[in-house]
């Protein structure tokens, strides 16, 4: 609804639009009135009307010199001059100042809402227009740090950007500097009482953090527990203090704040955001020894990475992706695996030793995968790789078939649970519904207990008694032939088992479903 406030020096000229307007069919409210210019200008800074009547001719301030004021203080509010004179010597003052239209003293009724209604039609377009851009502000805003996330990941670990990187490049805007260096955040093992769920509202009050100082910065996405910052020198400190100085206020900003604790890796300086993937894997190397008291490192500060810092860090690595497999998150254990492969290039390390390892810690992936009960095989290179770009490219190929295979579980569980339905009445043993899938016994118990949380045989009892309590509501054939139908040969067992699931015999069960039929 659009607020209206009408002006005027004479009560009963304000009293007549008031009765106008309120008899009207415009989407208007009147929410105020002023006799004159003073009173006009405080109860609009008061009111915020979005449409003004304003007479002209008012003892003390006028009309003009109310407006004037008025739109000093809000220029979206639209205006209608009222005046008595046909011709008046103000017009030239009065469309300096935005006024929308004017109208005649008297007018007719029929003049006036047809002006106030014109006027009331453009600030309804104008509001639309203003929260569609807001909306549309709102929505890139939510967009921007997406954009940041994907950017961030094309340029560290992707050799080859999407053809949409440019696209993204332009939408984020790029720094009119672009010498800068690589930060990894990582996020040490917590103390007591810190929570695995803490790390996403930890990520988010990071990236509030870099949002609100004066850095230029684009933030990666949460992978693991580390967090890739790409950092823009402002040109007016040196790396070295600029580094630091960032070191230390998330640290300090963020340590308060949570159970877990920040370790921070600094990367070199480069001159052209293109290189930073070198950036990147020194700031990986900064962050081997996070038992650092001052919670971070820069790589120049960092002496030789030996084999057994080197190896420190990885098994940090190696443990992230086996927990994230067994929680299912197969994409982030994918990017931690690829941190790994970015360690040794960062190293120096020999490609075919680089590959060996990877392939021991798919090997342990699979074992892990099998003692929850998913049958899948042994992964194997197809050939040697000779470039790290290649064996990330393998490593993929060889994730990407353990989750086909982990996606096919879905697919056995509904083979087996319709099998089931069907034959739910038959002598149904564990063995009979692995052959129909073509798997061990074993194998199919441990899907069970993993997606029901149950046992085969508790699951198929449990089918059986819904089936039996639903033929009792909706059918007349007795508890023997539903025991027979629901696939139990002995109806006293069937007693047992029902009443032991649904806590009364099923003769009870029946006369409860009954009684209210009887009193009506």
């Amino acid at each position: 609804m659009i607020r209206m406030m009408i002006v005027d020096d004479e009560p009963i000229e304000r009293i007549a639009l008031h009765k106008i307007m309120a008899e009207s069919s415009l989407d208007i409210e009147v929410v105020g009135e002023a006799s004159n210019g003073r009173e006009a200008i405080e109860a609009a800074a008061r009111l915020q009307p979005d449409l003004i009547t304003m007479d002209i001719k008012m003892p003390g301030i006028n009309g003009l010199q109310a407006i004037e004021k008025i739109r000093e203080a809000n220029d979206s509010i639209k205006f209608i001059i009222v005046t008595a004179f046909d011709t008046f010597e103000f017009a030239q003052q009065a469309i300096r100042l935005g006024v929308y239209d004017y109208m005649l003293k008297p007018s007719r009724i029929s003049v006036v809402l047809e002006t106030i209604g014109k006027v009331a039609n453009e600030i309804k377009n104008t509001q639309i227009e203003r929260q569609k851009r807001s909306s549309e502000k709102i929505r890139l805003q939510k967009m921007m740090p997406m954009v940041e996330a994907e950017i961030v990941e094309q340029l560290l670990f992707d050799y080859v950007p999407s053809t949409y990187f440019s696209e993204m490049i332009d939408l984020l805007g790029f720094p009119s500097v672009k010498n800068g260096f690589v930060v990894n955040v990582v996020f040490t093992h917590a103390m007591a009482g810190g929570q695995p769920e803490e790390l996403e509202e930890l990520y988010s009050k990071l990236i509030q953090q870099i949002h609100d100082s004066s850095i230029t910065c684009w933030v990666g996405k949460m992978s693991g527990k580390q967090v890739q910052l790409i950092v823009f020198t402002d040109g007016e400190l040196s790396y070295r203090a600029q580094a630091i100085g960032l070191a230390r206020n998330l640290i300090q900003a963020l340590n308060r704040k949570s159970d877990y604790r920040l370790f921070i890796g600094v990367g070199g300086q480069c001159q052209d955001v293109r290189e930073m993937r070198r950036s990147y894997h020194e700031a990986l190397l900064a962050s081997i020894d996070s038992s650092l008291p001052v919670h971070y490192c820069l790589y120049e500060d960092v002496p030789h990475a030996d084999n057994q810092a080197l190896g420190s860090l990885t098994i940090e690595l190696e443990k992230s992706v086996l927990d994230e497999v067994r929680c299912g998150k197969w994409e982030s254990a994918g990017e931690q695996i690829a941190k790994i492969i970015d360690v040794f290039e960062g190293v120096g390390q020999r490609i075919d030793m680089a590959q060996q390892r990877v392939f021991e810690l798919l090997v342990n992936v699979t074992k892990l995968l099998q003692e929850m009960g998913i049958d899948v095989n042994k992964p194997y290179f197809r050939y040697q790789t000779t470039s790290y770009m290649q064996l990330k490219a393998e490593t993929r190929y060889l994730i990407h078939q353990l989750v086909e295979v982990r996606e096919a579980e879905s697919d056995l569980l509904q083979t087996m649970k319709q099998y089931i339905r069907k034959y739910a009445h038959e002598d149904l043993s564990l063995e009979r519904i692995a052959a129909i899938v073509n798997r061990n016994p074993f194998y199919v118990s441990k899907l069970f207990k993993e997606h029901f949380g149950m046992n085969y045989i508790d699951y198929l009892t449990e089918f059986r008694i819904e089936t039996a309590k639903q033929l009792m509501q909706e059918s007349d054939k007795s508890l023997k032939e539903i025991t027979y139908e629901v696939g139990y040969h002995d109806p006293n067992y069937f007693s047992r088992v029902f009443k032991k699931l649904v806590g009364h015999s099923p003769t009870d069960y029946r006369k409860m479903l009954i009684r209210p039929a009887t009193k009506k």
